[in-house]
């Protein structure tokens, strides 16, 4: 009876510890995404490891570069991309005499081929700004960006998302946050999804 207890404890233990390990970390991390972003992932997405992230086409080079980081930092938390250093980037771009923001396609695919990224994000801020209503002013932010197999110049995936603040005392760089985080959090899970 008493090895039939410790067989059943130990049983269960170990079904716990087993499911513990099935959620990530950035499955949490992603648990609070409340506005999913309109997403689309290629089919057979999975041989993309190494990425490249543009600083996005947007107003400013700073606005681009802002969001484009933020970008960065949410796809270090889906946990399934090693990262090219911007730095790393830079040094390619001074050296074939191009500008990092606002690259084309095909030079962005060129790009990444040198760094021996497997893809490259690119991005377009499309709106960065407040709107006026009812005497308040609310931020706006709308984002798209698309990863690019450098193999074979396809669109693996694609977010895109265009928001205003729910509430008037969000900044423009917290509710510019928020929606980048709601855009890969909608990337991760369907990522996850379509494995």
């Amino acid at each position: 009876m008493k090895t039939e207890h410790t067989r059943l404890i130990l049983a269960t233990c170990l079904i716990a510890v087993a499911l513990c390990g099935c959620a990530s970390p950035s499955g949490k991390y992603f648990k609070d995404v409340t506005s999913p972003g309109n997403v689309y992932v290629l089919p057979g997405h999975g041989k993309i490891r190494k990425v490249a992230v543009m600083p996005f086409r947007a107003q400013t080079e700073l606005i681009g570069s802002s969001v484009s980081d933020m970008m960065v930092t949410e796809l270090l938390r889906c946990e399934r991309y090693t990262l090219v250093e911007r730095g790393q980037m830079a040094q390619v771009l001074n050296e074939s005499e191009l500008a990092l923001a606002g690259l084309s396609t095909t030079k962005a695919v060129e790009i990444g081929n040198m760094l021996g990224a497997d893809g490259v994000v690119i991005g377009t801020v499309d709106e960065y700004g407040t709107i006026a209503q009812r005497g308040r002013s609310y931020p706006v932010v709308g984002v798209s960006v698309r990863l690019i197999d450098c193999s074979t110049s396809r669109v693996v995936w694609s977010v895109d998302m265009a928001q205003r603040a729910p509430r008037a005392d969000v900044t423009l760089a917290q509710h510019a946050r928020k929606v980048v985080h709601d855009m890969a959090g909608t990337l991760y899970a369907e990522l996850r999804r379509t494995r």
